[in-house]
C-alpha cells in the first residue's frame, strides 16, 4: 500500500507540473518536473525510497520507446537511414569508447568497463527534451527529423551496450571479440524478434477490427500490453528486449493505415491514451531526478567532500567532448547528410551538436544499475547517477540559452487564407468521394450536411459576437415554441419536452459555467414568468396528470414517451425553420464565422431529433468512412509536399474535433 501511495504522489507531482508549465511556460516542463522532485524529497516516506533496476527498463523505457517507435514516419526513416544508421549506432559506439576511455584516463578508481557504462549511459539523445526547450524557436525541419530519427536507435544502441558493459561490470571478464558477437546477436536479435512478433500482434488486431470486436475497452488494454509482452519475450530468449519492442512499434507504424479502419471513438481514444501515457512517464523519470538529487550528494559527501566537485567537472568535460564529437561528425560529412546546403551545413552542424540532448533515457539506465556487484552493494552506482543527471542538466540548458540566440523565433507558418482554402479542397474531396461510392445511401444528404460543416469552422470566432447571435437565435426559438404553445398548436407537455432540448442547446453552446447559469436562468425563470396565467394553469394540470400516471406500467410509459417525441419531431421544423431564415439575414462578412457555428449547432440538433437510431448508426458508419478519407487526403498532401507539416497538422487537429463533434451529437 505504501508503494502504491508513493507512485501516486509521483504521478501528481508530474501532474502539478505539467499544469503550472500550461499556464506559464517560460521555463521548459522538464526543469518544472525536476524542481517538483526536489519537493517531493522532504517527504518522509521517501528518504529510502528505491525503485528496482528492472522496473525502470519494463515499465518506463520498453514503453516509450514503443511509443517512439510507433509514431516514427517510416517512409523518411527509410529515406534517412544512412544518416540514422551512422549517428545511432557507429557514432554512438564512438562516443561510448571515448567518454570510456577519458573517463578510466581521469578517475582510475573506475574501472574500464564501469566508464564504458557511463558512456552508454549519457550517450542516448532524447527528441522529446529537444522538442521541450525548442519549443519558441524554429529548428530547421532537416536537422528536427534527423534528431528525431537518430533518438529512436541510439537509445537501443546505448542499452545494449549498457548491458554488455554492466555484464563485464559484474563477471569482471571482457573480450573484443565477443563483445562484438555478442553485440551483433542481442542486436540483430531484438530487431528480428521484434518484426515477427510486430506482425503477429498486427495481425490479430487486425482480426479484431474485421470481427467487430475493436471497442476501446479491448484494443486499448492489447496496445497497452503490447510493450510489456514482447520486452519479457525478448528477454527470455537472451536478445534486446528494447530494440524488440522498437521493431514492434515500427510494425505498427507501417501498418498505421490498415489499423485506422475501425471506430474514430477508438483512434481518437487510442492517441490520446498513448500521449497521457507517454507525458506521465517521461514526466516520471525527471521527478525521479530531482528526488534523488539531494540523497546522492548526500551520499558523496560522506564518502569524500571534494568528490561532488572532481564528478560536476568530469561531467562538464563529457558534454564538451559529446558535442563536440556530434559538431564534427556532421561537419565531416560522416553523417552523410546530402540534403544540407554549404550554406546550411555550418548552422545545422552546430545545432546538432547543441540538440543532442540527454534525458529520459539517459537517467532511466543510470536508475537502473544494480544495488549490488555480487555480495556488496555497488560502491560507485551514486557517482554515475550523479554524473549523469550534471550532464543531462547541462544539456537541457545550454541550448535553451543559446539557440534562442542562433534561431529565429517559431511563428505560426499557417496563415488563415492558406488554412481556408486547405479545408475547403479537404471537403471538396470528401463530399465527391462520399457522392461517387456512396449516392444510393439514404443517409447520403444527410453525411454531405455535415462535411460542409466543416467549412464553418474557417477563422477564429469572435466570442462576443458569437454570444450574441447564439442568444438571439434562442430568443426566436423561444418566442416561436411560446407562440405555438398560446395558438394552441401544442400542448404543456409537449412544450415542456421541447423546452428541455432548448435549454440543453444553451447549456451545450455557451462558454463558461457564469454564462451557462445566466443563460439557463433566462430561460428557465423568466421565461415561466412571462407565461400568462392561463398558460401556467394548464402547466399545473399536466403535472397533476403526469403524477396520476405515475403507476403506469413501464410498457405503457415507453410507447407514450415514443408518440411524444414523434410529436415533439414534428413540432421541431417550425421553431428551426424561424431560427435559420433569421440567421440567414443577419449574416455579413463580419459575422460568417460566427454566423456558421451557429447554424452548424441548430442544424446537427434538428438532424438527431429527425433522424432514428438505425439512421444514426448508419451515419457514424459512414462518417468513420469519411474521416479516414480526409486524413488519408492530408497525409497524402503532405508527402507530396502541396500541404506543409504545420498545414497538416492544423488539418488532422480540425478532423479531429469535427469527429468528437460529431459523433456526440449523435449520441443520446
Amino acid at each position: 500500500m505504501e508503494t502504491v501511495f508513493l507512485i501516486l504522489l509521483l504521478v501528481a507531482a508530474v501532474v502539478v507540473a505539467n499544469a503550472i508549465y500550461a499556464r506559464f511556460n517560460l521555463v521548459p516542463v522538464a526543469f518544472l518536473q525536476i524542481a517538483a522532485g526536489l519537493v517531493l524529497s522532504f517527504v518522509p516516506l521517501y528518504k529510502h525510497f528505491e525503485l528496482e533496476p528492472e522496473l525502470f527498463l519494463l515499465a518506463i523505457i520498453a514503453v516509450l520507446m514503443f511509443n517512439d517507435g510507433q509514431n516514427t514516419n517510416i517512409k523518411k526513416l527509410m529515406h534517412q537511414m544512412g544518416t540514422t544508421l551512422s549517428l545511432s549506432v557507429v557514432l554512438a559506439i564512438i562516443t561510448v569508447l571515448i567518454v570510456g576511455t577519458i573517463t578510466h584516463a581521469l578517475i582510475p578508481e573506475f574501472s574500464l568497463a564501469l566508464a564504458l557504462a557511463l558512456g552508454a549511459i549519457i550517450t542516448p539523445t532524447d527528441a522529446v527534451a529537444v522538442s521541450s526547450i525548442t519549443s519558441k524557436v524554429l529548428v530547421p525541419r532537416e536537422a528536427m527529423s534527423t534528431l528525431e530519427n537518430e533518438s529512436l536507435f541510439n537509445d537501443a544502441s546505448g542499452i545494449v551496450a549498457f548491458n554488455l558493459a554492466i555484464a563485464a561490470l559484474v563477471t569482471g571478464k571482457f573480450s573484443i571479440t565477443s563483445g562484438i558477437e555478442s553485440f551483433l546477436y542481442v542486436f540483430l536479435g531484438g530487431i528480428l524478434v521484434g518484426l515477427v512478433l510486430g506482425y503477429a500482434i498486427v495481425a490479430l488486431r487486425i482480426l479484431l477490427i474485421n470481427m467487430r470486436v475493436d471497442t476501446p475497452s479491448v484494443v486499448v488494454p492489447y496496445t497497452l500490453m503490447t510493450p510489456f509482452i514482447v520486452y519479457l519475450i525478448a528477454e527470455a530468449v537472451g536478445v534486446s528486449g528494447i530494440l524488440a519492442v522498437v521493431a514492434t512499434g515500427l510494425i505498427h507504424g507501417l501498418q498505421q493505415n490498415r489499423l485506422r479502419l475501425t471506430t474514430s471513438r477508438l483512434q481518437i481514444v487510442m492517441s490520446t491514451t498513448w500521449s497521457i501515457v507517454a507525458s506521465i512517464l517521461n514526466g516520471i523519470v525527471f521527478v525521479l531526478l530531482g528526488l534523488s538529487l539531494p540523497g546522492v550528494i548526500k551520499n558523496l559527501h560522506q564518502r569524500d567532500t571534494g568528490s561532488v566537485a572532481i564528478l560536476i567537472g568530469l561531467a562538464v568535460l563529457l558534454y564538451v567532448v559529446m558535442t563536440a564529437l556530434r559538431f564534427f561528425w556532421t561537419q565531416l560529412d560522416l553523417a552523410r547528410i546530402r540534403a544540407w546546403s554549404f550554406h546550411d551545413k555550418l548552422m545545422n552542424s552546430i545545432v546538432m551538436a547543441l540538440s543532442g540532448v540527454h534525458g529520459t533515457i539517459t537517467l532511466a539506465m543510470a536508475f537502473s544499475l544494480p544495488l549490488t556487484l555480487g555480495d556488496h552493494a555497488f560502491t560507485y552506482r551514486n557517482d554515475i547517477i550523479f554524473i549523469a543527471a550534471v550532464v543531462i542538466l547541462i544539456s537541457l540548458i545550454v541550448p535553451t540559452l543559446v539557440l534562442p540566440f542562433m534561431l529565429p523565433k517559431k511563428v505560426s507558418a499557417v496563415n488563415g487564407t492558406e488554412l481556408a482554402q486547405a479545408k475547403s479542397e479537404m471537403v471538396r474531396n470528401a463530399v465527391q468521394m462520399v457522392q461517387s461510392q456512396y449516392s444510393d445511401s439514404p443517409e447520403c444528404g444527410a453525411v454531405i450536411q455535415i462535411i460542409e460543416g466543416q467549412r464553418a469552422a474557417e477563422g477564429r470566432p469572435n466570442k462576443a459576437t458569437l454570444s450574441e447571435i447564439f442568444n438571439k437565435a434562442f430568443d426566436i426559438e423561444h418566442a416561436t415554441v411560446e407562440k405555438m404553445l398560446q395558438d394552441g398548436e401544442i400542448n404543456d407537455q409537449e412544450y415542456g419536452l421541447y423546452s428541455k432540448f432548448m435549454r440543453q442547446t444553451v447549456v451545450q453552446n455557451s462558454n463558461g459555467f457564469r454564462k451557462q447559469i445566466i443563460l439557463m436562468f433566462k430561460f428557465v425563470f423568466v421565461a415561466r414568468l412571462s407565461m400568462s396565467k392561463k398558460a401556467r394553469a394548464r402547466r399545473k394540470m399536466v403535472r397533476q396528470t403526469v403524477k396520476k400516471n405515475h403507476s403506469r406500467s413501464r410498457e405503457e410509459s415507453i410507447n407514450e414517451n415514443r408518440k411524444v417525441w414523434r410529436r415533439i419531431r414534428e413540432i421541431e421544423g417550425k421553431p428551426y425553420k424561424d431560427v435559420v431564415e433569421f440567421l440567414s439575414s443577419q449574416m455579413t462578412d463580419k459575422n460568417e464565422v460566427e454566423t456558421g457555428i451557429v447554424r452548424r449547432a441548430f442544424d446537427q440538433r434538428h438532424r438527431r431529433l429527425s433522424g432514428t437510431r438505425d439512421s444514426q448508426d448508419s451515419q457514424n458508419e459512414l462518417l468513420v468512412q469519411v474521416f479516414q478519407h480526409e486524413h488519408n487526403f492530408v497525409q497524402s498532401q503532405v508527402a507530396t509536399n502541396k500541404y506543409s507539416r504545420e498545414l497538416g497538422n492544423e488539418l488532422y487537429q480540425q478532423i479531429s474535433t469535427d469527429q468528437l463533434v460529431s459523433f456526440q451529437t449523435f449520441e443520446d
